[in-house]
């Protein structure tokens, strides 16, 4: 509602009209002043929105966790396959349209399209040129990178001895994604013409993961993944769920204590336990008979890992010796 002006007012407005404090005639624009708001740049705030550096991080609540999960699960993959140690750390996560992360690549190295089913769009993983080659050298069996030339196309043939990296990817993302949805990554094919590459519109915004890889401490290359943000934003409650990093030990902590349950361990029943010198062992002959100092009337100790447990009586069941527990060792 606006405001009321009261009488005091409206007299001291009339007073300043009649004395010509307040002019009634036309102002002219080019002498006034604009507002401050007129003056204003506009902008997109989508775009800002959409660009701001660490944004995509945060547009998809702990989805650098999957991420970072993935990261650890390929770094196994390459070392086991190719029997180097390989390490894999984030380097960033950034959102921004589709045909702008394509650009970004600059048409070098080698695209992988991936059919993420049941989810709504695929996903892409690009090899930049080092990183390519540097898989290729390993995989042919050099030892050293230093003569590599990086600066040329990947052939066909090399494509296709990438190939089952890439596919070894879908799997390490399967695993990463397994807390958030189940999914089964397969491989649609390797591009490294980037015009032929497309799996939403242009304009689509979409996450980018950067990686670093290293082999044996010498630099190896960087990873990008591409992922369409439409395609994990319906999980949006599932990443927000997620354990945190507290949780995920008190899990770890429940995991450790029912494998130790299922581990295995040595149980002897001990009827007697003696000392004996290295000579009198060295003079031991055939027929020979040592003294336990063991009385049969009472209970045998039950030694569980050297450390004395049980008391138990022992005897015989269904053919076989056996003992039964009376209760436990007294330990000081």
């Amino acid at each position: 509602m606006e405001p009321i002006l009261s009488k005091e007012e409206i007299a001291d407005l009339l007073t300043a009209l009649k004395t010509g404090k307040i002019s009634t005639d036309s102002v002219d624009d080019k002498h006034v002043q604009a507002p401050r708001f007129l003056l204003a740049k506009e902008i997109d705030l989508f775009q800002t929105y959409q660009h701001g550096g660490a944004t995509g991080e945060m547009r998809i609540p702990n989805f650098d966790i999957i991420i970072d999960m993935f990261a650890r699960n390929f770094g196994t993959t390459l070392t086991n396959t190719l029997q180097k140690t390989f390490l894999v750390e984030r380097q960033d996560i950034t959102s921004t349209s589709f045909q702008q992360s394509l650009q970004n690549l600059n048409n070098q190295g080698a695209v992988g399209i991936f059919n993420t089913d049941p989810l709504k769009y695929g996903c892409l993983f690009h090899f930049d040129t080092f990183m390519a080659f540097t898989l290729l050298e390993i995989m042919l069996g050099s030892t050293s990178n230093e003569s590599m030339n990086v600066s040329r196309t990947l052939t066909t043939i090399e494509i296709s001895i990438l190939r089952n990296t890439m596919e070894g990817i879908g799997k390490d993302l399967q695993k990463a994604l397994q807390p958030i949805t189940p999914v089964q990554p397969s491989l649609t094919k390797i591009e490294n013409n980037f015009r032929l590459v497309n799996i939403v519109e242009a304009d689509t915004e979409v996450l980018v993961a950067t990686f670093n890889l290293s082999a044996s401490g010498e630099r190896a290359g960087q990873m990008c993944f591409i992922i369409p943000y439409l395609t994990v934003e319906p999980f949006r409650e599932a990443f927000r769920e997620m354990v945190t990093v507290t949780q995920a030990s008190s899990n770890w902590n429940k995991i450790i204590t029912r494998e130790a349950l299922e581990m295995e361990c040595m149980v002897i029943a001990r009827s007697g336990l003696i000392d004996m010198t290295i000579r009198k062992i060295l003079q031991l002959k055939k027929g020979d008979i040592i003294d336990l100092g063991y009385d049969p009337t009472q209970p045998i100790s039950i030694v569980v890992e050297n450390q004395p447990k049980f008391r138990a009586i022992p005897g015989e069941r269904n053919g076989k010796k056996a003992f039964h527990i009376t209760g436990l060792t007294l330990t000081n």
